[in-house]
């Protein structure tokens, strides 16, 4: 189990904060890597125990969460209406590998889960669901 805090960058607008809680450690760092390169983008943590969820949301002070459905020490199925309830501005965007995607999707968003994408979809679906969910333009201003 891990967990790792991105240190804050000045950026000319508030970039959007986005919380990484996924348990593949490779895939976590790759999203991570991605988002610090997609502008108006800022990672601003990662973490794989599902414990650990909730208090890194609220000390990231992210806007927005990438959650994986199966992460170390449970699901984070409960954790989408843990979160929705102690932090109504949050937006969590489920992005999970489990089948019958159609049926979780209904479910999540049952829950409050504002978006669910499936792994491997293209990488701009992803960013287009972390964008859409905050009001933010889908191409950001150069």
């Amino acid at each position: 189990m891990w967990a790792s805090t991105s240190s804050d960058r000045s950026y000319e607008q508030k970039p959007l904060r986005v919380l990484i809680a996924e348990n593949h450690r490779d895939l976590s760092e790759l999203m991570s890597q991605l988002i610090d390169i997609e502008p108006g983008m800022h990672c601003v943590g990662q973490v794989a125990d599902a414990a650990a969820v909730l208090p890194m949301a609220r000390n990231s002070e992210a806007d927005v969460l990438i959650l994986d459905l199966t992460l170390h020490g449970g699901s984070g199925l409960p954790l989408i209406e843990e979160l929705t309830t102690a932090m109504p501005a949050l937006r969590v965007v489920v992005f999970s590998g489990l089948a019958n995607s159609d049926e979780i999707s209904r479910e999540v968003k049952r829950r409050g889960a504002a978006a669910y994408v499936t792994k491997g979809c293209d990488i701009n679906v992803l960013l287009e669901a972390l964008r859409s969910n905050l009001g933010r333009p889908s191409t950001p201003p150069s």
